[in-house]
């Protein structure tokens, strides 16, 4: 495919990918280039190595390179670790699971310029939608997300609405799947996790949490909220001026209808990055990477 073309930063957000990323447009071409030969040294290796696209990996490390090939590396062994997950991953292919509005990026941004994904997992219905399911819906909002250079930079927040979470969900959430949720946050993907917050959870939620401690990094347990049913504590965080209703904001009901519009365009793209990764599962194996059946 053609490659996608690196957009200039607007002044303010430059400064700020400068004083928190360490990314000089002056060297952003050699660090590129030095990410680029990492990924040819690979044997079997067939990843986007268009700048655009390894740019996203530079800046989720702060342009630290081995870092940056290492998240590569996680973000294609994981696709072909799990293909029941990544296999056929585009927007078209979950609209079933986007009409149930459980998730989606807003249109506006919080007070650092991050972006804002929303997920209601307490209304997810295991026995009607699978998991995985979900969690495809989930993984495309965030590869939407990061299509904007902006949010490469400034990051991602999540607002985890729990509200009607009970046994039925804790039996379809074992320690497997909830292994895979953390390895992408954590390891496998090209975002900068700023923060979560979870909002209207129930007693039973601290079992679901539990399992999950155990896999989380410090660094990222740092940025995990709790906020029940007060939402004045996540206003602290994030203005009702950007939120919907459900949660006191001025934005009306949560509605995914425009972010999905804007997914299904970028459908032919989706479908254009499904055809890089690895081509030999061998090398899947061996590459030095998490290794996600014993995280």
């Amino acid at each position: 495919m053609p490659e996608a073309e690196v957009v200039r930063l607007a002044p303010e957000v430059e400064l700020v990918a400068r004083k928190e990323l360490n990314e000089d447009p002056r060297r952003a071409g050699k660090d590129i280039k030095i990410l680029r030969e990492m990924v040819q040294a690979v044997p079997d290796f067939n990843p986007r190595t268009d700048d655009a696209f390894l740019l996203r990996f530079l800046r989720c490390r702060k342009f630290d390179t081995s870092r940056a090939f290492g998240v590569l590396k996680h973000y294609y062994r994981q696709r072909a670790h799990y293909p029941t997950l990544y296999s056929e991953l585009y927007p078209s292919t979950e609209l079933r699971t986007f009409d149930l509005n459980l998730q989606t990026v807003l249109p506006d941004r919080d007070s650092t310029g991050a972006s804002v994904f929303i997920f209601k997992g307490g209304l997810w219905n295991p026995k009607k939608m699978p998991s995985a399911h979900v969690f495809r819906a989930n993984v495309l909002c965030l590869e939407q997300a990061i299509l904007d250079p902006v949010t490469q930079v400034t990051g991602i927040v999540a607002v985890m609405d729990m509200n009607g979470f009970g046994l039925t969900h804790l039996r379809y959430c074992p320690p497997n799947h909830l292994k895979k949720v953390v390895a992408l946050i954590q390891d496998c993907f090209p975002a900068r996790f700023k923060a979560i917050h979870f909002v209207n959870e129930p007693a039973i939620f601290s079992v679901l949490f539990g399992l999950v401690r155990p896999f989380l990094s410090q660094k990222l347990q740092n940025r995990i909220h709790f906020h029940g049913s007060d939402y004045e504590s996540l206003y602290d965080y994030l203005p009702p001026s950007i939120l919907p209703e459900e949660y006191g904001g001025d934005r009306g009901p949560m509605d995914n209808s425009s972010f999905v519009k804007r997914l299904l365009e970028n459908d032919a793209l989706f479908k254009s990055d499904a055809k890089y990764g690895f081509f030999n599962k061998t090398e899947v194996r061996n590459v030095e990477a998490c290794d996600f059946d014993t995280l």
